[in-house]
């Protein structure tokens, strides 16, 4: 009688890095607890801390005034922090995820290094959050999301020392890239609020997927009734309701 076969191993954890910035604390966990809420599939969420990479001597690039983030280049490490390996996804703490990660995940396509929105998006106001200023470029926002081939040959030119050094132009336009090498997915993932619109008559292909608050979420006063900041508000609040639940079942099992 033959052994039974041994049980498949269960799927590694996707990992998600999410640009971390002080000022917007909430905004990166709402962000978290939306991906995780939703997810299909088990996620590995860190954030990327500029703190923390300086003090491991992975990053040193002195902030200029058109950052208007603490994660405006650190996001460039994210295969690094994979050890080139594997598919990774970066996005900015400024999203809500209404969908599961799954239908995403299922567009990884390994002839590219990076999938992103090729967003078309030059925005007019000359701030945004708190008072950033607001800069326009070619492929504005195509950075804010990004799933990289962590493990393809083109991305290991994202070392430490040139994400430190490089100019925001070559980092943000993906110029260690040749274009056929950056995959697109549909705008839904990077739904850039005040930009992109839902379809009428086509509402289901159109509605957000993740909305990104690209000018500022209702974590700050200014933002607090921007478009679908409903949405975000009720995020915390989940967020918050369940970070209580886990706290009295914590104090109740000790």
């Amino acid at each position: 009688m033959g052994s039974a076969s041994s049980p498949l191993p269960p799927p590694l954890p996707f990992k998600v890095f999410i640009g971390y910035d002080p000022r917007e604390d909430t905004a990166y966990r709402v962000c978290a607890h939306s991906l995780r809420r939703r997810s299909s599939v088990p996620l590995s969420i860190a954030p990327i801390v500029q703190s923390d990479l300086r003090a491991a001597g992975l990053y040193r690039r002195l902030r200029g005034p058109t950052e208007s983030t603490e994660f405006s280049f650190t996001r460039f490490l994210t295969p690094f922090l994979s050890s080139f390996s594997g598919w990774a996804l970066f996005v900015d703490c400024d999203f809500l995820f209404l969908s599961d990660l799954s239908p995403l995940l299922s567009l990884l396509d390994d002839r590219f290094a990076v999938m992103c929105v090729h967003h078309d998006h030059a925005p007019k106001e000359p701030t945004k959050m708190d008072g950033a200023v607001q800069t326009a470029y070619p492929r504005k926002n195509w950075s804010s999301m990004v799933l990289y081939n962590c493990a393809h040959p083109k991305n290991r030119a994202l070392t430490p020392e040139l994400v430190s050094a490089e100019s925001g132009a070559f980092l943000h336009r993906f110029m260690w890239l040749e274009d056929h090498e950056i995959g697109e997915v549909p705008f839904v993932w990077n739904f850039l609020v005040g930009h992109n619109r839902v379809d009428e008559d086509d509402p289901e292909g159109t509605y957000p997927r993740a909305v990104h608050y690209t000018s500022g979420g209702p974590w700050f006063d200014k933002y607090r009734d921007c478009e679908f900041a409903d949405l975000w508000l009720k995020e915390l609040e989940e967020m918050e309701k369940d970070n209580g639940d886990a706290a009295n079942s914590k104090e109740l099992t000790n």
